[in-house]
């Protein structure tokens, strides 16, 4: 493997990755802020991205941008600014929910709201969440789909020939190779050329049950792509899926149309 490859970053410790991680996240958002006036950032769900999520939540220093190699975001540099938060023209939405209450231990947005929206000067309002909780999960897929459609393409009807382009997605990697909530032994939600938002029954999830989540051809119609994971063994997956090793994994089909996937993976 080819350790200076710019889009594969795991020689570090949880909290270097994270570190770098964040870094990129929050120049990535300056620049779209400054190019069309917002960032949009897709989260992941699970445990591993929490101490990412504290990390954007507190900022970031010139001197970690520097560390990494980073363009300080050139409005800040002219102020002298040395500290940089995300801009506060950031809007996040959900990769993939589990169908339980909002303030369930397994849910996604709980995560979410304790470790970053918290401590983070972003309105909470900014987090559109995905509506997993509700009876009808058909419904609550298609309600997420309306909110994402009112944000990229307000006044307008929905269309399947066109897909909203997020900035940057954030994804986990599971054991077997499941990204969002997206699983192998669930083809038909692989093979999803139009939805935009699905619900699927996940009985090899942790936990088993219901999802919500995004589908592969909206992701992959993202300007930026981050895989973060954390451990041994994701990590030895994550880098045979960059090497183009495995194949057939959920995974293995995030390959964006005009965009960049970068991975960030610690085996501590």
């Amino acid at each position: 493997m080819n350790t200076h490859n710019p889009r594969f970053f795991f020689d570090g410790t949880v909290a270097e990755i994270a570190d770098h991680a964040a870094s990129l996240i929050i120049v990535e958002a300056y620049r779209s802020v400054a190019n069309h006036g917002r960032f949009s950032m897709v989260l992941a769900g699970g445990n591993s991205p929490r101490i990412l999520y504290q990390k954007l939540a507190e900022g970031v220093t010139t001197e970690l941008l520097e560390r990494y190699n980073l363009p300080v975001p050139e409005w800040r540099k002219k102020k002298w600014l040395t500290h940089h938060p995300l801009p506060e023209h950031t809007w996040f939405f959900q990769g993939d929910e589990r169908c339980v209450p909002i303030d369930h231990p397994e849910s996604n947005y709980k995560m979410i709201r304790e470790s970053l929206l918290s401590s983070t000067a972003i309105h909470g309002h900014h987090l559109l969440r995905m509506p997993a909780e509700e009876a009808d999960k058909e419904a609550a897929a298609r309600r997420y789909e309306d909110t994402i459609q009112s944000f990229f393409f307000p006044g307008e009807s929905l269309s399947r020939e066109r897909f909203p382009v997020f900035d940057l997605i954030l994804l986990g990697l599971g054991d077997d190779g499941h990204t969002a909530s997206l699983f192998a032994d669930n083809p038909a939600i692989l093979q999803e050329k139009r939805r935009w938002v699905l619900p699927v029954n996940a009985p090899e999830g942790k936990p088993p049950g219901m999802r919500l989540t995004l589908t592969l051809p909206i992701i992959n119609h993202a300007r930026n792509i981050i895989f973060f994971t954390i451990g041994k063994e994701k990590s030895v997956l994550a880098e045979k899926i960059f090497l183009e090793k495995e194949s057939g994994l959920p995974a293995t089909l995030v390959k964006p149309e005009n965009g960049v996937v970068c991975w960030f993976t610690s085996r501590a």
